[in-house]
């Protein structure tokens, strides 16, 4: 495994865990300047987590604060006053993007659910109405914000137990205790100097996943029976897998350019194949920004526009190892709605889905955001 970039020195270290948080945030202690709430009644997950993000924001500000009344102090100037401290926080607190600390929804949202699956939070049985339902008028795939609250199992685990509830959920993995597991993992790890360039993607994931299951096999992906269909893991897969390969396509060709500009024979075939798998090999698999999480979410944009059906095919998925409720693999096919739709249309799906949302309504989010 090849990491991008080598963590830098001097970084903002997390003061406090989530599972630390989660647990004080609803035994109604308030943690890090949060509001306190009923430990009876419980929170929404998306509050919990709102929360957490905000904890995260302010202690991340009185770092920089902090490190600044430091600098201060060694120039010999005065370090600054409650009022100017106060201030400064402030305007730190209110300049830091939403998702600078890499704490996502989605990961959080699979952390509380080992805390569900360990039976240290319950289901309170209060629910309210969720923005996707207010949005999509009572869409069946909306779900409700469902209030949960710490079960007598929760408040008894001990802080060392809170502090990682996946090696609790999972003490082995394929036979190996987890300690041991994540030490050999964190020894594989190499790095490596990023490169300044950027690489275009070839071509969208709404383009891909058409091509894909019409089974033209798209940058030399494997070709499929189009009746048969496949299933959106291995079509993630196979996306991922095309980034990769593109990115070494680009990277080589580069290489190729700076020879010439050196006044040196471009490479072989024989050469262009061997750098091509050497950059290949050392790619991350997160290099490419794409993750499942917002291609499942793509995918099903796809399925509400009727792009894309069921064919009846379903595979045993790899959770279901561990957890034998959880779903299968269920292969998908285009529907003829699908292969009338336009390039265009298959471009930017979301817009066909969300008249409301066209292009000017982009274009003014991002200016927006460049001018703060």
């Amino acid at each position: 495994m090849v990491t991008a970039l080598r963590p830098g020195r001097g970084g903002f270290l997390r003061p406090f865990g989530c599972g630390w948080f989660i647990r004080e945030f609803l035994l109604g202690h308030g943690p890090e300047g949060s509001p306190t709430i009923a430990p009876e009644l419980g929170a929404p997950v998306q509050d919990i987590f709102y929360c957490y993000k905000e904890a995260l924001h302010r202690s991340w500000a009185d770092d920089v604060v902090a490190r600044e009344d430091e600098e201060r102090a060694k120039r010999g100037l005065p370090i600054y006053t409650e009022d100017e401290y106060a201030e400064r926080l402030d305007w730190y607190f209110r300049r830091i993007p939403y998702k600078l600390v890499k704490s996502r929804y989605h990961s959080f949202q699979r952390y509380f659910h080992l805390l569900k699956q360990l039976e240290w939070v319950e289901f309170t049985g209060k629910e309210m109405r969720s923005g996707p339902q207010d949005s999509m008028r009572d869409h069946p795939a909306a779900s409700p914000r469902r209030f949960y609250r710490l079960s007598r199992k929760g408040i008894e685990a001990s802080d060392d137990d809170w502090s990682n509830p996946q090696r609790v959920l999972y003490p082995k993995i394929g036979g190996v205790p987890i300690k041991e597991y994540l030490g050999e993992k964190r020894k594989e790890r190499k790095y490596r100097r990023p490169r300044r360039e950027r690489f275009l993607r070839p071509t969208t994931a709404g383009m891909f996943i058409r091509d894909y299951l019409l089974g033209l096999g798209p940058e030399g992906t494997p070709k499929i029976d189009p009746d048969q269909g496949d299933y959106a893991e291995r079509i993630f897969f196979h996306y991922k897998e095309m980034l990769r390969s593109a990115y070494a396509r680009d990277a080589v060709a580069m290489e190729n350019g700076e020879r010439e500009i050196r006044h040196q024979p471009p490479y072989t075939s024989d050469e262009y194949a061997e750098r091509l798998e050497w950059h290949r090999q050392r790619i991350p698999y997160k290099l490419h920004r794409a993750r499942y999480q917002s291609f499942y979410r793509y995918f099903h944009w796809l399925k509400q526009l009727g792009w894309i059906r069921r064919t009846g095919k379903e595979d045993p998925s790899y959770i279901q190892q561990n957890s034998p409720s959880a779903p299968p693999c269920v292969y998908y096919r285009l529907s003829s709605r699908g292969k009338r739709a336009t390039r265009l249309q298959w471009y930017r799906p979301q817009l066909t889905l969300y008249p409301q949302f066209s292009l000017e309504y982009f274009a003014q989010k991002n200016s927006e955001r460049k001018q703060r």
